[in-house]
């Protein structure tokens, strides 16, 4: 029995997508810790925050684990899942940049693309492994991408590369000498 093309395309794109969430979690904390950027730091504590939303929403609703969705196995055969789905992480990444294109003022036809490209991707995976419906992969990719547009409106006015070796104001001064132990 022989792999056609099209199968070993879809287990190249299934794989890819499982280890997405690793990827991303790790690039944005490298970003910050490694290259002191501290939107690296900001975004991988909303991976964190999209985590326990997930995580929050699948004790409230008890939720069970579609082994079909495990990022990995143990020996013992026991799936591990993520508590967020697949599909919400991603759309929480995408829509995290969307909402700093739109801050920003600058559409990136190139980024926007790739980001819905993405998207279009992961929920095919997850459909084609048998995780989620069609219903249940838009639905996590909606919540993730709200959640991604409410936390960038949160963090916005931190996000900045420079934000930690910004200038000390007058009511920073103020603030400082008041919480220091001095």
């Amino acid at each position: 029995m022989s792999l056609s093309i099209v199968d070993t395309g879809k287990i190249f794109i299934n794989t890819l997508v499982r280890i997405l969430p690793v990827g991303l979690y790790a690039g944005s904390a490298m970003s910050g810790a490694v290259f002191q950027d501290f939107r690296g730091l900001l975004l991988f504590c909303g991976f964190l925050g999209n985590e326990l939303l997930g995580l929050g929403y699948r004790m409230v609703l008890h939720g069970v684990n579609n082994p079909q969705c495990a990022l990995m196995y143990s020996e013992g055969g026991v799936p591990f899942v993520l508590p967020s789905p697949i599909s919400q992480t991603v759309g929480f990444f995408a829509g995290f940049f969307y909402m700093d294109m739109y801050y920003n003022n600058t559409f990136s036809a190139m980024e926007f693309f790739i980001l819905t490209f993405i998207l279009l991707i992961t929920i095919f995976s997850r459909i084609n492994v048998g995780c989620k419906t069609l219903i249940d992969a838009v639905y996590c990719t909606m919540i993730g991408l709200l959640f991604g547009v409410v936390y960038y409106n949160l963090v916005q006015p931190y996000y900045k590369a420079d934000y930690l070796s910004s200038t000390i104001t007058k009511a920073d001064k103020d603030i400082n000498n008041f919480f220091s132990m001095n």
